[in-house]
């Protein structure tokens, strides 16, 4: 039978891109295929699995955070499976027991992998090297390193370089959150101007109001 790794569960609000503000089920996924060496900035600690379960075991897990967040699953409730890297593991299986128990579900991936876009409502793709594989879905979502750290966005014109070829219904570019600086929101908001339409700016707001 198997079972799949997850480092945590929680219900919250989702904090970033098109679906900010909605009521979420956050699943997150242990492992990833990159890791802190191309990302030394990420801010999500995915490395150990605290549960492996199978899928009965992840849809409990699911249900307890809805009802302690929300009280219930309300029908299309969303479910934002994340990590690490959520296409490791999330598969038809849970992704239709996962439907079956009335989520919604919405992908968060870094893109360098295919992704079957089937098993998902909502695919959104942060890519965290020049070379990505997943070039469309609903939405881009560039983290904007600047040239202080490593990334794939050090400018604009990296930027046009790494979406050239790609095809999303909503493009954001977000700042980078680095530990004792903060986000570098001037360069970011910069970047969006002279980028122009369909970038928009993708603020953490989860971090903004103190909430998970």
């Amino acid at each position: 039978m198997k079972r799949y790794g997850i480092r945590e569960v929680f219900a919250t609000l989702q904090g970033e891109g098109a679906l900010a503000g909605s009521p979420a089920v956050f699943l997150r996924f242990a492992g990833c295929n990159l890791g802190y060496d191309v990302c030394p900035w990420c801010d999500t600690d995915w490395e150990k699995a605290e549960y492996l379960e199978p899928v009965s075991g992840v849809l409990e897990l699911v249900h307890r955070a809805a009802v302690q967040g929300f009280g219930g699953v309300l029908p299309g409730t969303l479910l934002v499976a994340t990590g690490g890297e959520p296409s490791l593991q999330l598969d038809a299986p849970l992704s239709d027991a996962l439907r079956a128990a009335g989520f919604r579900i919405a992908m968060e991936s870094n893109g360098s992998r295919s992704v079957d876009r089937s098993l998902v409502d909502w695919l959104t793709v942060s890519p965290k090297q020049n070379g990505f594989a997943q070039k469309e879905g609903d939405e881009l979502k560039i983290v904007f390193s600047g040239s202080t750290v490593p990334g794939p966005a050090p400018d604009v014109e990296a930027v046009r370089r790494l979406v050239a070829d790609t095809r999303f219904s909503h493009y954001f570019l977000q700042p980078v959150d680095l530990p004792g600086q903060g986000p570098n929101y001037t360069q970011t908001v910069a970047a969006v101007m002279e980028l122009g339409p369909p970038w928009r700016l993708s603020v953490q707001t989860h971090k903004v109001i103190g909430i998970q």
